[in-house]
């Protein structure tokens, strides 16, 4: 029997409130995974079996771990929990279902920059002036109606009526690849549950008990995903904070969760208030910022970890001067609590503003990582042997192929793709085809001609031996028969990053081997698919290293920190400038400051700056409205600034103004470290 004694009293309802729709709103740090992997092994120790449970999230990182905690609990029992991200869920069922989508077998997904080139390719056949109507802002317009399953009303004009007309040409380019994008992966499946009557009965029927989790970031077309698959059952669970929804700008809908009771009538609402993570003051201010936001579900977090110390508040006169004072500031607090660099975050608006906090920190030998950097699939050579890769998995990835015809480097021109393009134009046949038959364009050269059948017969060779040997070993091969080590001896001058380089191509063979040790029967569609997916952008994994972790607000959602610096507290980043100019939404920017004061756990300090220079100009700066929402007993001194030169002094003396509290610290930190969460 599962033991639920752990649980606080809101935590224990949540789990034990199966039947029906549920509204779980957990507060940061209130332990929504706990109680969402609790419920998961409550229903199967009830006799729910495993395969009737859904848990949806929308990063790999966080179904890994919902998936891991329970097997922890519950054993091999726990083997068929569907935990997956959204995204997987709609490749499993377009796997299942893609026929009935128009999609053939082996169909692969496209990732952004294909995406994006698609649309270039779609302005050039419209005649839009690329300079003009710039592809990755049209591409963000075409993803922004089709997460919304909605289509652009081309009577308004501008950007309107571009995406207009470059949806349907774009839409017709990836088909014609037998392609998806990152949006089809939804849109699709729900298109088909709401249009055919026995797809949708099948799928109802598949789930008894569905959880969402982080609820509060999901746009239109999950919703209605998730409304058809609970169809059946309505058990549908759902774990957010609206106080936390700040992915508007990804196609999110506040108003999803919002309304849920509207949208799942009869639901229950089950409030979880106490923070597992903060001390009281830091958990004060936030709920002092956030309570300015009128659309919300009211609550207040509060915590049994004791008050701790108050916020500091730092103002310079200079924005030059603001990242010396964090790296010298920093340095005395991690002596004064023995805490290690990665207990530390500087957390900032926009990218814009970490170059002058990241050379500050370097030159005071601190180490640090930005978070956020360029993922492993996302860099250049593992993307060209990815290329490979998928059009041995899918012949007609016009995308994939454009990418391999000349890499590495065998004599094909853009003037030699330029004519296979024409040739296909005119044949009304795939670019693919014509590739790979180039004896049938007349006026290619004969080496021409040779270069692009010794290309073809490689691939044909081993897209037979993938099916047929090991993979990692075939991937091997093939790596060395394309050429990459001397491509990039050639490209790349520094033999370290070589190197460096190399070893990342040779990490794809490594990967196909754990993967096909670790999953019997896995195939190099699966393997493709699954990095697609496995690359979107998501929240960085913790890093093992000891480094100061800088990165944007955004990104810092999910983390905590004993101690956060959150920089630039000014209008103009907090809120950002959109606001001031009319554009942005102050709601969202007043959620994310929310993000951001709740990230640390007993250290806050916030700095702002008197001047900054923008675009070689002194631009005066006003402190931001933010500041003024939390309450002046909350802080040191005053926010006025009237003291702060006196308590800075103060504080250097008393080793950062926080040794009284020293003791309380760490008895604080050992008994949170066993508080259930």
């Amino acid at each position: 029997m599962l033991d639920l004694k752990s649980l606080n009293p809101p935590q224990r309802e949540a789990v034990e409130t199966t039947e029906g729709p549920v509204l779980v709103l957990a507060g940061a740090g209130s332990g929504k995974t706990r109680v969402i992997t609790f419920r998961i092994a409550h229903l199967i120790d009830s006799g729910v079996l495993p395969e009737r449970i859904l848990a949806l999230s929308f990063t790999n990182k966080a179904a890994g771990e919902m998936k891991e905690r329970v097997a922890q609990m519950m054993g091999h029992a726990a083997k068929g929990v569907v935990t997956s991200t959204f995204h997987s869920l709609g490749m499993r069922f377009l796997r299942e279902e893609g026929q009935n989508a128009g999609l053939n077998p082996g169909f692969t997904i496209m990732d952004e920059g294909d995406q994006i080139d698609a649309v270039r390719r779609s302005l050039k056949l419209l005649g839009y002036d690329e300079a003009k109507f710039n592809p990755k802002n049209v591409f963000g317009m075409v993803s922004h109606y089709k997460g919304r399953l909605e289509l652009p009303d081309g009577r308004r004009g501008g950007m309107e009526a571009v995406v207009q007309h470059v949806l349907p040409l774009y839409q017709q380019r990836l088909r014609a690849m037998n392609a998806v994008d990152f949006d089809d992966l939804i849109a699709l499946p729900v298109k088909l549950l709401e249009s055919n009557a026995a797809i949708a009965q099948k799928w109802a029927s598949r789930f008894r008990y569905i959880m969402v989790d982080e609820y509060q970031d999901t746009n239109g077309a999950q919703l209605r995903f998730i409304k058809a698959l609970a169809k059946g059952f309505n058990n549908i669970c759902a774990v957010g904070d609206d106080d936390q929804s700040i992915y508007a700008w990804r196609g999110a809908v506040a108003g999803n969760i919002l309304r849920f009771s509207e949208h799942f009538p009869g639901a229950r609402i089950i409030f979880l208030t106490q923070n597992y993570r903060s001390t009281n003051n830091v958990l004060k201010a936030a709920n002092c910022i956030i309570a300015h936001n009128t659309a919300r579900h009211e609550k207040n977090l509060w915590s049994e970890n004791g008050d701790g110390p108050l916020l500091r508040l730092k103002k310079v006169s200079e924005g030059s001067t603001e990242g010396d004072f964090i790296a010298s500031d920093l340095q005395g607090l991690r002596r004064a609590y023995n805490l290690q660099w990665r207990d530390i975050a500087v957390l900032y608006r926009t990218n814009a503003q970490s170059r002058q906090l990241e050379e500050s920190i370097r030159q005071a030998g601190i180490p640090y990582r930005i978070v956020g950097g360029t993922k492993f699939y996302d860099r250049k050579e593992v993307r060209d042997v990815l290329s490979y890769l998928r059009v041995m998995v899918n012949p007609d990835d016009e995308a994939a192929y454009r990418r391999i015809i000349n890499y590495p480097i065998r004599g094909i021109g853009d003037a030699t793709i330029e004519r296979i393009s024409q040739f296909a134009t005119q044949n009304k046949i795939k670019f693919t085809e014509a590739a790979t038959h180039p004896d049938r364009i007349a006026d290619l050269p004969p080496q021409t001609v040779k270069k692009l059948s010794a290309l073809s017969e490689l691939i044909n060779k081993y897209r037979d031996r993938f099916h047929s040997e090991s993979m990692a070993d075939v991937c091997r091969d093939m790596i060395t028969e394309v050429g990459f080590a001397d491509e990039l001896s050639r490209t790349y001058k520094d033999l370290k990053q070589v190197e460096r380089r190399w070893d990342n191509v040779q990490e794809i063979a490594s990967a196909l081997k754990h993967l096909e040790d670790k999953e019997l029967g896995l195939t190099l569609s699966d393997y493709v698919s699954k990095v697609c997916l496995d690359s979107r952008p998501e929240e960085d994994s913790d890093s093992n290293a000891d480094e100061v972790s800088l990165m944007t607000i955004h990104g810092s959602k999910g983390l905590e920190f004993e101690a956060v610096y959150i920089a630039g507290m000014e209008e103009g980043f907090m809120p950002h400038k959109r606001v001031l100019e009319g554009e942005g939404d102050v709601d969202e920017e007043r959620r994310l400051a929310y993000v951001a004061v709740t990230r640390a756990k007993r250290y806050l300090t916030l700095t702002l700056a008197e001047k900054r220079l923008h675009f070689g100009k002194i631009e005066h700066r006003r402190k931001s409205r933010f500041l003024d929402e939390i309450n002046e007993s909350l802080f040191y001194g005053n926010k006025s600034g009237k003291n702060a030169d006196a308590e800075a002094e103060r504080d250097k003396r008393n080793i950062s103004g926080f040794a009284a509290m020293r003791s309380l610290f760490q008895s604080k930190k050992a008994e949170s470290e066993n508080s259930p969460q």
